[in-house]
């Protein structure tokens, strides 16, 4: 590291958590337990008998089998996946395919919204209650077929909204009273923080602190951000067309020596796209939620470029490209001869998705997603995720997403003094019974002191949650991406998990969405 360079500490007290909390499904083992020690209490086995199967059923619930390992692994951290993905085959949810209408619909270019197609002969002149009824009906097709995304993105409703005179695109969602409005920024001009001197990196992330202040104001307004980069390879096309059009008079032998030199760095160029996902929150609806979010938006692109960057928001056909890269990657390549603007919202997701053990598989490519169960602990510079981001695997597209939430003073509060009270409490019946206190248990009693102070000095704390996924169009070749984005990982001290039946949750989590739920325990 440079001298006198800024170092940052994640601290000890970063939460392990799951990607998805546990449902009543996936308890059903501890519940067939219960049911077998209830029948055999009324069968008349002796009392203590009945508690094995109900131990034994919440056991494998929780997956703690404590005994055995397979290809390395122990049993106990394979059980719940296992279950999960049974449970997820029976109930036929591991495959779902895009719903195909028997009714035309037509696109219309100014609103990008699906309408039903006119209706053919000539019939009777309905009366006023079949009238109401096709309204219905169109009604409900006209949601269907504008909501054509897997069930883990949600009944999403597309809207739109003018910043700065543009269009800027917005997925809305209702959730109780609360109306969630989602918006995707395109950004660029972050490359040059690599390029930067100590001194300018360390403020270029204080100045992130700005952004951050917009998070942590109560009530409505932005809640979650979600950064997102995208190493894709570069298009083949993109560097051909530009040969074609540059080198037309040169010698075929200057040609040749050309071609060779593309196709030697064609595996080797990489193209980043970063994206950051913003997600307002508010009580109102209607054209008073919409204003809500304008300024909200003009507010973070305003932030945005004080810090140096030049955020673009997207528009909803902008966003549609977006969501069908995540789904078929080569989509890339036709978006740059046909333009951002050529695929209507109800093309944006996938047309099918299978959910697989250690896989998912979209529109013929394979993902792989995992999630970063520990941060570093020890002191890092600015770059220090450089060596995943600035590679990537040959024939792949590696993504990595981080999810930011701000946590209510309330609460981070609460949060601060149980880990003061357990540290305290645990160190003094060690002290009792003359067990020594490792240094990770002082440090966590340690930082929650220090998280204190914080607090009480009136700064703001937030959750943040990081995945990585790798796309591919084999088996093959995902194996080996996935091996290299793990190594990478350790390379910049991350503890990589890869989730397991949890797939299709975890891709739809790496998209610029902010559909990453920390009230459900997904971080």
């Amino acid at each position: 590291m440079a001298e006198g360079e800024v170092l940052y500490n994640f601290g000890v007290l970063t939460k392990r958590y799951e990607l998805v909390s546990r449902t009543a499904g996936q308890l059903a083992p501890g519940i067939a337990g219960v049911a077998v020690g209830f029948m055999t209490i009324l069968v008349g086995v002796p009392v203590p008998l009945p508690f094995g199967p109900v131990l034994l059923g919440f056991w494998v619930a929780l997956g703690k089998v404590p005994f055995g390992a397979h290809r390395g692994t122990r049993i106990r951290a394979m059980v719940g996946p296992l279950l999960r993905y049974g449970l997820l085959r029976l109930k036929g949810q591991a495959r779902w395919e895009m719903p195909q209408t028997w009714l035309a619909c037509a696109i219309n270019s100014a609103d990008t919204g699906p309408l039903p197609a006119p209706a053919f002969g000539d019939g009777p002149d309905p009366s006023g209650a079949a009238r109401r009824e096709q309204h219905r009906r169109a009604r409900r097709t006209r949601d269907d077929t504008s909501e054509q995304l897997p069930p883990e993105l949600g009944r999403l409703r597309w809207l739109a909204t003018k910043v700065d005179g543009a269009e800027a695109g917005l997925l809305a969602e209702r959730v109780g009273r609360r109306s969630l409005l989602t918006a995707v920024v395109s950004v660029s001009g972050g490359d040059r923080f690599v390029f930067s001197g100590p001194d300018e990196q360390a403020a270029q992330i204080l100045q992130w602190g700005e952004v951050l202040k917009a998070m942590a104001a109560d009530g409505p307004g932005l809640r979650r951000l979600q950064w997102v980069e995208r190493a894709t390879p570069q298009p083949s096309t993109v560097q051909e067309d530009w040969s074609r059009a540059a080198m037309r008079d040169v010698s075929p032998e200057e040609w040749a020596d050309y071609q060779s030199l593309q196709s030697a760095i064609g595996t080797a160029a990489i193209h980043h796209d970063v994206y950051l996902g913003a997600q307002i929150e508010t009580e109102a609806t209607g054209p008073d939620a919409l204003s809500e979010a304008t300024v909200e938006l003009a507010q973070l692109a305003e932030h945005l470029t004080s810090i140096g960057l030049r955020p673009r928001l997207l528009t909803r056909r902008g966003i549609a490209s977006v969501l069908r890269q995540w789904a078929d990657p080569t989509t890339a390549e036709r978006l740059a001869l046909w333009g951002e603007g050529s695929i209507p919202v109800s093309q944006a997701g996938p047309a099918s998705r299978l959910v697989g053990y250690d896989t998912l598989r979209t529109d013929g490519y394979i993902h792989r997603v995992g999630q970063i169960a520990a941060w570093p602990r020890i002191d890092v510079g600015t770059e220090w995720m450089y060596p995943l981001l600035a590679t990537a695997s040959a024939g792949s597209v590696r993504t990595v997403s981080m999810h930011i939430e701000a946590v209510s003073t309330e609460q981070a509060f609460q949060e601060v003094r149980d880990a003061r009270t357990t540290g305290g409490t645990a160190q003094r019946k060690r002290d009792e019974k003359g067990i020594i206190t490792t240094e990770e248990e002082e440090r966590r009693v340690d930082e929650a002191r220090s998280r204190e102070r914080e607090l009480t000095r009136g700064f703001r704390q937030h959750k943040i949650a990081g995945l990585v996924m790798v796309s591919s169009p084999d088996t093959a070749t995902a194996e080996r991406a996935w091996r290299h984005a793990e190594r990478k990982a350790v390379e910049c001290h991350l503890d990589l998990r890869e989730m397991h039946a949890r797939g299709h949750l975890a891709w739809a989590a790496t998209l610029p969405l902010c559909r990453l739920q920390f009230s459900k325990g997904l971080v």
